[in-house]
């Protein structure tokens, strides 16, 4: 919601999808930057394999992946390959550097 309310145009795909399923949708729709949001410890594991094999099929040369989400972290971000956000006001921020190249 916020996201689109500063003019980012935002599919959402729902809750509890698989990796396979996420990935599907990236390659159908080839987003500039997906992002995930855990609201549980126990979906992070999924975040974590949509990154992995998004690298491994080569749809993260032209694609940033960021994460949210209560039991998200800056370090858990960094130790899987994305950018982290802690709540909805930066992930606007973030996704506004992405976008533009800048460094964040």
């Amino acid at each position: 919601m916020m996201l689109e309310s500063a003019g980012f145009e935002v599919l959402n795909i729902g809750v509890n999808k698989s990796a396979k399923e996420i990935i599907e949708k990236v390659k159908e729709y080839k987003p500039d930057i997906l992002g995930m949001s855990a609201m549980l410890t126990t979906t992070m594991v999924n975040m974590k394999e949509v990154i992995d094999i998004a690298k491994e099929e080569g749809l993260t040369e032209n694609m940033k992946i960021m994460i949210g989400g209560a039991p998200t972290s800056q370090i858990f971000a960094e130790k899987i390959g994305a950018y982290y956000s802690p709540d909805a006001s930066a992930a606007v921020e973030t996704a506004k550097k992405l976008i533009s190249g800048a460094v964040v």
